[in-house]
């Protein structure tokens, strides 16, 4: 479980890159998503390792199959698509 601590560094993060994404060139604004996607995807593999990493965004793609929105602060309640 993530301390207090932790949960408000990465809303602090969250908040920090979505300021930054308004500060782009309107030519870039729109691939920034998918920047930042590649950015995530290659940290986590690096924190966590490849394998888990997968399983991780196996869990996203289940949350997001099946309609969730994720929020715009704050984590992705991820643990509930655990197999």
């Amino acid at each position: 479980m993530r301390t207090p601590d932790r949960l408000s560094d990465l809303k602090r993060a969250m908040a920090l890159l979505a300021d930054a994404v308004e500060q782009l060139p309107e030519s870039c604004r729109d691939l920034a998503g998918n920047a930042l996607l590649n950015i995530a995807a290659e940290a986590v593999a690096q924190d966590v390792g490849c394998i888990e990493a997968g399983r991780i965004f196996s869990r996203l793609g289940d949350f997001l199959g099946q309609g969730h929105q994720p929020p715009s602060t704050g984590a992705l309640p991820l643990s509930g698509f655990d197999a």
